[in-house]
């Protein structure tokens, strides 16, 4: 009697938590429609990459450093190129017409750049008007960060129309925690903003292979695309892909790798590859560039993960949300001094934490809504002390060129790229900031 006494006060309980549960469940999204706006790839593959005059900059989703120039992607439509000799003063070179444009890098004074599923290359001889030198056509997914098909169509997703169609789902909906999610041919989302293909940015370093210097741009901690020893490597949403650039005009497809659903970010370290995930961080050597080889995976909570390396150390922001699982954010400092066995040195909690960058003893980190934060790293790498804040900007992502002591910040929607200075006690002081239109 004892025993089923029990079992009627624990079924009581279960059932009165699963009404808190339901009690719980307040919270609303408000999402509208969108259509899909389409072309098809004969159509794309003929546009001209016109150069006109400067426009103004209106969705800055990529940025990139090469030399004095400063380049700035306008969402999925073409590439911004300013003359930021004069940190304080940058100046507009050109706009050049690139439908499907996202990811970039440049070596020796060749642009690459996905246009939707074709890797395509550009002289920059005259940066006011670059030349189409190279078409490498079907290399990327057609289902994945670089283009959106339309299932069972040929149309690629070149913009989204906005519908009267509304609706308003709770939290106990299976697409509460969807960013984006279709019903009867539309995309429902909160905002415009949420359609957009994700980040792509490019992050670069100078490399030598047998002998020969390269002259390789940089970029941000959100990447997609790098390049390291002769060779362009990109990450999709579940594939490595490797590019041998021999004949720098004509880029060739080598190599892909299957990495598994979650792939973020590229950062390239002396012989190593380091591919941020939203389950963990993927080691690869690049000793044969062409055949690139897994050394180890380093796994951590369900987030999304730039990363950047510095030495024997990568540093890696970790943040929540919708589109990322974890409800937390931290930086995690690992030592790959063995890169086949990675280990966690350092677990700092953070908030809002997103791109990042690492120079001269100090961390600049992105803190989207908060601003942008400057840190310092003690004798062994490990993070010191915050040296300053700055609010004002949407920070995403940053560019750091330490050999003039100058950062360069994108922005989240409204904010464009912010310029600074940083002495060497990481104190900033702004230069400039290019805006965006209204």
């Amino acid at each position: 009697m004892k025993n089923i006494f029990t079992l009627m006060i624990m079924a009581l309980m279960a059932v009165g938590f699963s009404s808190c549960l339901e009690e719980s469940c307040e919270e609303n999204r408000l999402v509208q429609g969108f259509a899909p706006i389409t072309v098809t790839a004969d159509s794309w593959r003929a546009s001209s990459f016109f150069c006109g005059v400067p426009q103004p900059v209106c969705e800055g989703t990529s940025f990139y450093v090469y030399e004095q120039y400063l380049f700035m992607m306008e969402g999925t439509q073409g590439l911004h190129i300013f003359d930021n000799s004069d940190s304080s003063n940058p100046v507009p070179v050109t706009f050049m017409e690139a439908p499907g444009g996202q990811g970039l890098s440049v070596r020796n004074n060749i642009l690459y750049m996905n246009q939707y599923t074709d890797l395509v290359a550009f002289d920059l001889s005259d940066p006011t008007k670059p030349a189409l030198v190279g078409r490498t056509e079907d290399v990327f997914e057609p289902y994945s960060v670089f283009a959106q098909v339309l299932p069972g169509n040929d149309g690629f997703v070149v913009d989204w129309e906005p519908t009267n169609e509304r609706r308003v789902i709770d939290c106990s909906s299976e697409n509460f925690n969807r960013s984006v999610f279709w019903d009867q041919n539309l995309a429902f989302a909160s905002s415009s903003a949420d359609l957009s293909i994700s980040n792509n940015l490019s992050s670069d370093a100078g490399n030598f292979s047998g002998g020969a210097p390269e002259t390789v741009g940089t970029g941000g901690s959100l990447a997609r695309f790098t390049i390291a020893k002769s060779t362009l490597y990109a990450v999709d949403d579940s594939n490595l892909k490797a590019f041998d650039l021999s004949d720098p005009n004509q880029p060739v497809f080598t190599q892909n790798i299957s990495l598994g659903w979650g792939i973020e970010t590229i950062f390239p370290a002396g012989d190593e590859l380091y591919i941020g995930s939203e389950t963990g961080m993927h080691i690869f050597s690049i000793a044969d560039p062409l055949n690139p080889e897994l050394l180890s995976t380093f796994e951590h909570v369900l987030a999304c993960d730039p990363v950047v390396v510095s030495g024997d150390l990568a540093y890696v922001t970790l943040w929540g949300g919708r589109d990322c699982g974890a409800t937390g954010d931290q930086l995690e400092i690992i030592d790959v001094s063995d890169p086949r066995n990675p280990t966690s040195l350092q677990i700092t909690s953070m908030s809002s934490s997103h791109g990042l960058g690492v120079a001269e003893g100090k961390l600049f980190l992105c803190s989207q809504w908060e601003g942008f934060r400057v840190f310092d790293l003690d004798d062994n790498g490990l993070l010191g002390e915050q040296l300053d804040h700055v609010t004002g900007i949407n920070a995403r992502d940053v560019i750091v060129l330490p050999q003039d002591n100058d950062l360069i910040v994108l922005g989240y929607f409204q904010d464009g790229i912010q310029q600074y200075d940083y002495d060497d006690n990481g104190k900033l002081t702004e230069s400039s900031r290019i805006s965006v239109c209204d």
